[in-house]
């Protein structure tokens, strides 16, 4: 138990609590909302892993390989080996997995934050909405930001006591970032923002500072080996794709033409982000925002610049904490691209800065009853955010109200899911259903991941004739494409409309057959036959 803090086997059970409190707010109803279309392009992804064994990076619609290869045991075990057998919880176990272990990993920052500090960075990591709400999401952003704390814990360690061990744990969490996600570059622009700030701090030409880092040239070379040669490994599909590896470098060039994209649908402005983590939304009995977080890592932050001395944590550390994370905000910040879950990145810092923050508040008054009113304000604090993190993680998943919620899949969407499987239920054929989708891609998804049993499933993007042809039992299209289909197709099919997104809209046409013995069915076998018509 000595490895958990000065005070045994009380320190054991705070941080016991701390875990037990983070997997509360993240395991539970891991099924209820809606695969995102981006989750079930990653989930289609390991499809393909767990049914062929072959993986190839693709540089225009995915991330890293890292993903999918920590899903892949996982996977195996629960379906057998088939993706079709596949369960939505076996996907999104891996990031509230990695959720779990970013709280866990605070203990690592004892040293740099203090041990009251590290707690409540821990504490704060646990009950925050933004990091419950996309813990749950199969998508790398959790694991990104999981094997970015390990590079800055290691490489903290390694300032203070360079050795093989901690370059060789950087080169691992840097190689595992870059096989993971292409943002990792902004997080290392940031560290390299970081490393120039040190060395201005310290008074230290470029010159000496590039002799000191020359002085230990085999741990560093030793830990860019390893970065190299995890990606590498990754990438190239472990040594079975050559061509891997040379995409991850290309990537980068569509990734910036696509950032720097004003008619990007993604396209949001510089305030995109703090509107999200602090903005308390007019509706309701519904309020949302991360406002304590933000003001703790403030205090935090400027605790250390200018009142080091009041720190219950290492000062430089902290200050250099601050550095990063302000760095990176304003990257994301500037980007014109952005996306609800790319805050995770910076919003750790800010997270690790409240803990800071926190933990020196609570010690700053001389008076105990003092101590013990601010202690009491921050726990209903720290409660408020587990309830804001619970309502948007588990009671309004889909809610456009929820300000983390984007571009999401909505509960409508399960009742055309039910329908076809209701239909599948009463026909000789069942799985072997035909199924046409004429959809753009992004009316698509997640459609490729609830039909994945089925075995005659067509998808094109525009009417033709083969997409017409054998008289599918069902067509899902989009209104302005089924407007577009011939005349006579209406008479042989009856038509159903379901939400997929806030205002986006699919048609279902279902064979008249195939109908009527739908209705018979949900009727029972005394009541007549009904004739098809619009439902």
């Amino acid at each position: 138990m000595f490895i958990l803090g000065r005070n045994g086997w009380f320190s054991f059970g705070a941080w016991f609590a701390v875990v037990a409190v983070a997997l509360a707010l993240r395991a539970p109803q891991l099924e209820r909302r809606p695969l995102h279309n981006d989750e079930s392009n990653q989930a289609a992804k390991l499809g393909t892993l767990l049914d062929t064994g072959v993986y190839r990076y693709d540089p225009h619609d995915h991330h890293g390989p890292t993903l999918y290869y920590l899903t892949l045991p996982l996977a195996r075990l629960q379906s057998g080996g088939s993706y079709a057998a596949t369960e939505i919880w076996v996907y999104r176990a891996v990031p509230v997995a990695f959720g779990v272990l970013l709280v866990l990993l605070a203990l690592g920052a004892r040293a740099a934050l203090g041990h009251g500090g590290a707690w409540l960075a821990a504490l704060l990591t646990a009950v925050s909405p933004a990091m419950v709400y996309f813990s749950r999401f199969y998508i790398q952003e959790m694991l990104l930001v999981a094997f970015t704390f390990c590079l800055l814990l290691c490489l903290w360690r390694w300032l203070r006591a360079p050795s093989l061990a901690w370059a060789a744990g950087a080169g691992a969490s840097a190689g595992l970032m870059f096989t993971t996600k292409e943002t990792c570059v902004l997080a290392w622009a940031a560290l390299a923002v970081t490393a120039a700030v040190r060395v201005l701090q310290r008074q230290r030409r470029p010159r000496a500072a590039l002799r000191a880092l020359a002085a230990h040239w085999r741990p560093l070379a030793m830990g860019a080996g390893i970065a190299v040669l995890i990606s590498v490994l990754l990438f190239s599909s472990f040594l079975t794709n050559w061509r891997g590896p040379l995409d991850a470098v290309r990537a980068y060039g569509l990734f910036l033409g696509r950032g720097a994209a004003t008619d990007n649908p993604h396209h949001n402005p510089f305030l995109f982000y703090l509107s999200i983590l602090t903005f308390s939304r007019p509706v309701p009995r519904l309020t949302w925002g991360e406002d304590l977080v933000l003001a703790l890592g403030l205090v935090g932050a400027l605790i250390a610049w200018f009142r080091p001395r009041r720190l219950r944590a290492e000062p430089e550390a902290v200050r250099l904490l601050s550095v990063y994370t302000v760095t990176l905000t304003l990257i994301y910040a500037v980007i014109p691209y952005k996306t609800t879950w790319c805050l995770l990145s910076f919003w750790h810092g800010w997270i690790l800065l409240a803990g800071v923050g926190a933990a020196t508040l609570l010690v700053w008054p001389r008076r105990g009853w003092q101590r013990g009113f601010l202690a009491l304000l921050l726990t209903a604090g720290v409660a408020q955010l587990g309830q804001r993190a619970w309502r948007a993680a588990c009671r309004y998943p889909t809610d456009v109200r929820n300000p983390y919620v984007y571009a999401q899949t909505g509960m409508d969407f399960m009742r055309l899911v039910n329908r076809v499987t209701a239909l599948s239920a009463i026909v000789p054929e069942a799985r072997n259903l035909r199924i046409h989708v004429l959809a753009p891609p992004d009316q698509t998804w997640p459609l490729p991941w609830y039909l994945r049993r089925f075995t005659c499933v067509g998808y094109w993007t525009a009417p033709s004739p083969d997409a017409l042809a054998a008289d599918p039992a069902v067509i899902i299209t989009t209104p302005e494409i089924e407007s577009a289909l011939p005349d006579e197709l209406s008479r042989h099919y009856v038509s159903e409309y379901y939400g997929l997104r806030p205002e986006v809209l699919l048609a279902v046409r279902i064979r008249t057959d195939i109908w009527e013995r739908f209705l018979r069915s949900r009727a029972g076998p005394t009541t007549p036959s009904h004739s098809a018509k619009e439902p």
